[in-house]
This record gives C-alpha cells, sequence and structure tokens, in this order.
C-alpha cells in the first residue's frame, strides 16, 4: 500500500528558480523560506488544541506572505476549518490512506463502505462502479478515486465562500460534522488577538448569526469594543428600543412607528437599538458594518449566554456615558436583558412596543423627562452631523470625528449614500455596501491621519494601487477593508487595505492598498 500510494506522488527536480519551503515543527520555524511544511500534521489531526497551537505558533512566527502547508491532514469534513484558520496549501494523501483503510469519506464524515445501503455521491467512480467498489478487487483503488473527488469538490466551495466573504458562516456549519471541530472553532475564538488581526474590519457580505458561535467571532466583538471605548454620546436622555429584522433599523416599521409617535421630542433623545450578537447599537452607527449587515435566528428566546453579553453592553454603554435618565422602551426577552444590566431605568410598554398604550406611556415619559432635565434639542441637520462624527470616532478612534466634521458642515444624498460637505468640498462619504466612511484626501487631512490608519510609501507616485515592498512603514492597527491615509515625498493619498498593517510592512508580495484619490506634492 505505501508503494502504491508514493507512485501517485513522484519527487520532481528543484531548480534554483523554485520557491523553497522548509520542514518545521510547531514550536518554531525558521525564516526565508516561502512556504512552511508542519512536521507530524497527520499526528494532530482530531486534537483541537494541538492542531491551533501548531498553526498560531508557525504564523506568529513566520512573514504574512509566506504559505503554510498541512500534509497528509485534510478530509473533506475538515479541510474548511483548516483553510479558515490560516493553512493555505493541503494534500489528498490523507483521503487516499483512509481508503485503503476502507473508509468512504464526505463533508459530513467517514463511513465504512460496507455500512452505507446506499452511496450518496454521484461521481463516476460512485456512479459507475457502486458495485466494485464494495467487493471488487480494485475497490480501494475507486474508493480513493471518490475521497480525492470529495476533497476537490469541498476545497472548490471553501474557495467560493472565500471570495464571497462568507468563509466563517460555512465553518460554522461544517464543524458540526465532529466534536473535535467544533472544539478547534470555539478555541480559535477565544484566541481573540490572532483571529481579529487577520479578519476585515469591513466586508459587503452579509455577517450570518445562525449558531451560538456566531456571538464569539471577530466581527461582533470587535463592534462591541469599539462602541465601548470609541463612542461617547453627548446626550441626557437614553431610549432603549429593540432591534428590527429589517436593517437599516431605520426603515422597519416598528422604527418608524416609533419616531412617529415621538414627533418633536425625538430631538431630545439619543437611541440605543438591543440587539443579540451585536449588543448595543447606537443610531448614529446603525449603518456602520456589521450593524446593518446582519441576519440573525430569531426565535424570541434569548439562551443565559445571550442574555449576559448583551446586558453586559448595556451595561458598560449606560456607565461609559452620562445620561441623566433612561428608558426602556421594550418587550419580551429585552425587558429582562434590560433589567439583568441592572441599572436604573424606566421601563414604558405595556405589551408590544407599536401598541397605541406603550407609544403614549414612551411620549409621557419622554416629556416628562424633557420637562424635568431640560436638555438641548438636536435637529435634523445636527443629528446628520453627529452621524458622521461617530462614524469617524468608531472607524478612526475617539476625536477624529470631531476634526472630519466642520460645525457649518452640510450632508447631501439620499439616505443611506450620505455626502459631507465643508462648502464645495467633499469630506467623505458612506459607503452603504461596505458599512464605513469613504475618504477624500482633504478629509483624511483634516482628520490628521500622519500618527493613525497611515501607510508610509517610498519616492515614488503611485498609481492605482500600491504593493506591498513599496510599504516602508504603516500604522500596525491597519485591518484588511479600512480606509487609509497614504503619505509619500511626492504624494498624498488615500485608499482601502488589501492588507492589515503588519502585513504591509513584511510582506513581500501581494496588492497593500487599493487607491481610490492620489494627490501630487
Amino acid at each position: 500500500m505505501r508503494q502504491e500510494i508514493a507512485e501517485l506522488y513522484p519527487l520532481q527536480e528543484l531548480t534554483s528558480e523554485t520557491p523553497s519551503g522548509a520542514v518545521v515543527g510547531p514550536a518554531k520555524a525558521q525564516a526565508g523560506a516561502d512556504m512552511y511544511i508542519l512536521a507530524g500534521a497527520r499526528s494532530i489531526e482530531g486534537d483541537a488544541r494541538a492542531v491551533l497551537d501548531s498553526i498560531i505558533r508557525i504564523r506568529d512566527t513566520t512573514k504574512p506572505d509566506t504559505a503554510l502547508y498541512l500534509p497528509a491532514m485534510a478530509t473533506p469534513e475538515n479541510v474548511s476549518l483548516l483553510v479558515w484558520l490560516g493553512a493555505d496549501v493541503v494534500d489528498d494523501v490523507l483521503a487516499v490512506i483512509k481508503a485503503y483503510q476502507g473508509l468512504y469519506l464526505t463533508e459530513d464524515g467517514e463511513y465504512r463502505i460496507e455500512e452505507l445501503d446506499e452511496l450518496p455521491c454521484t461521481c463516476d467512480a460512485c456512479a459507475k462502479h457502486a458495485a466494485e467498489m464494495r467487493s471488487g478487487p480494485g475497490r480501494y483503488e475507486l474508493i480513493a478515486e471518490h475521497n480525492r473527488v470529495r476533497l476537490e469538490m469541498e476545497l472548490r466551495r471553501v474557495r467560493r465562500h472565500i471570495r464571497d466573504g462568507s468563509l466563517r458562516e460555512y465553518v460554522e456549519k461544517q464543524c458540526r460534522s465532529r466534536p473535535w471541530l467544533t472544539a478547534l472553532m470555539r478555541l480559535a475564538d477565544a484566541e481573540y488577538a490572532y483571529m481579529e488581526q487577520r479578519t476585515p474590519t469591513y466586508r459587503s457580505s452579509e455577517l450570518l448569526a445562525c449558531s451560538a458561535e456566531s456571538q464569539n467571532r471577530v466581527e461582533v466583538r470587535r463592534f462591541a469594543d469599539r462602541v465601548r471605548t470609541r463612542f461617547r454620546s453627548d446626550g441626557q436622555i437614553l431610549l432603549i428600543i429593540p432591534c428590527s429584522a429589517r436593517k437599516p433599523y431605520s426603515t422597519s416599521q416598528s422604527h418608524m412607528a416609533i419616531a412617529r409617535a415621538l414627533g418633536r421630542y425625538r430631538r431630545y433623545v439619543r437611541e440605543v437599538v438591543l440587539t443579540s450578537p451585536m449588543g448595543v447599537v447606537p443610531r448614529e452607527l446603525e449603518l456602520v458594518y456589521p450593524a446593518a449587515h446582519y441576519d440573525v435566528a430569531v426565535t424570541g428566546y434569548w439562551d443565559l449566554e445571550e442574555r449576559g453579553w448583551v446586558s453586559g453592553c448595556l451595561r458598560d454603554f449606560i456607565d461609559n456615558n452620562r445620561f441623566s435618565r433612561v428608558i426602556a422602551h421594550v418587550e419580551g426577552p429585552y425587558v429582562e436583558v434590560c433589567a439583568q444590566a441592572d441599572r436604573e431605568m424606566i421601563f414604558t410598554s405595556t405589551g408590544r412596543v407599536t401598541s397605541d398604550e406603550s407609544l403614549q406611556a414612551l411620549v409621557d415619559q419622554v416629556a416628562l423627562a424633557v420637562k424635568e432635565i431640560n436638555p438641548a434639542p438636536r435637529n435634523n441637520e445636527q443629528a446628520m452631523l453627529d452621524m458622521f462624527r461617530k462614524m469617524a470616532d468608531y472607524e478612526f478612534g475617539r476625536g477624529r470625528g470631531d476634526r472630519l466634521v466642520p460645525a457649518k458642515g452640510t450632508v447631501k444624498g439620499r439616505f443611506p449614500g450620505y455626502v459631507l460637505f465643508d462648502g464645495r468640498e467633499q469630506l467623505c462619504s458612506i459607503s452603504p455596501q461596505y458599512g464605513s466612511l469613504t475618504l477624500t484626501v482633504e478629509g483624511a487631512k483634516r482628520m490628521g491621519l500622519d500618527d493613525a490608519y497611515f501607510v508610509e510609501i517610498g519616492d515614488f507616485v503611485p498609481k492605482g494601487s500600491i504593493l506591498a515592498p513599496g510599504v516602508e512603514n504603516a500604522d500596525p492597527q491597519i485591518r484588511p477593508g479600512d480606509d487609509v491615509f497614504v503619505k509619500g515625498k511626492h504624494a498624498i493619498a488615500v485608499g482601502k487595505a488589501k492588507m492589515s498593517g503588519l502585513e504591509m510592512v513584511e510582506s513581500t508580495r501581494g496588492m497593500a492598498v487599493e487607491l481610490r484619490h492620489v494627490e501630487r506634492l
């Protein structure tokens, strides 16, 4: 059997131009190779902690533009998780080995072929040689052919999900086939620093929260962390309302009904939307990814972990902002979440939040708060400018919004594709597709992005894009999808990061920034 497998993979003579590879252990990787091959990978297949630790240690000690090869480890059921964690190259060795052990592989698991009453596959081997596959003299070769086909089909599926930006959603589904794969995903989510550095900040695909693990994914945790550390409200009356199935929330029937009921009193309140798995979404950030780009399974029931997470986010939000009055206009499980936050608040809903009785109770409490607190009103124009300020703070750091948005700025365009101007000078616009601000060069200069979200380039004028070899320095907090400010001796520019800041500096190949505007100096 060993000879048969060896004949499938004949050695090829390497030339001097061939990229180099190095076989490494999980603890340390030597520098200078183009690809790193994990030694003994087969021996840790099935051990979630060993697999994760090995990948992280190699990735953390090698350059980001090198490849990681996990030999004799991939099967149709585990390859999506291996790629998600950072594997670039796999082979079909294990699939062939298992074939010669009489194991029939699918993306849902492995089976002894004699235990299958019906073959769940229509590849040539299964469709034309089902009987021979069970008992013929060439049965192992036929099973191997099937296993290779299923692995290749799964790899094609993985590549499609990568292109669509939906690999995480697929992995959440695929990890259910075996307990060790579920454990692998949960352990990976606990390695937030490793996963966050490699996860885009913004993307155009929808975030589907269909499992308990969705609450722990990087995009959700990052959003909650930025709300906690970068968002500050200047209001005195906080209104808590439940989320809606339709996004952005403002376009939903329930939120429009609340807005109509409040009428002129809406100018005095600051709204925050309570939702799982995002936690809390300030109204000013409802167009930001992933708040405007997620969908969640709605059952009317929140488990203990969901309640603990969302109530914690609400508690932090109230504590980090100076509200004189907190009004909760919520129903069902939202009431329990608000109560679990353990902060003083007034509840106004008597059942459904859109019922006439509930809306009247809400208006009465807001009117009373306005009378007693006498907060400054905020008109629609000021609310629009505040939205840009808070989005800039969320995207680039606290205080950047005040630098970007002038007191007499104007907002043009139709919801949600608003554009910010200072007189005739365009500063930025909102990209509904990605849920982020799209800067002009003038907008980046006004925010002073010389010390944040910057990319320093060499002595040239960039055109179209900037490749990694042309980057001399970059802010390490940059993530793929971020808008960045490019500065050089002969030009400044703005564009969208295609790599993290660390990758830009350490890589020797690949596109670092896709440029949008360039200004010669």
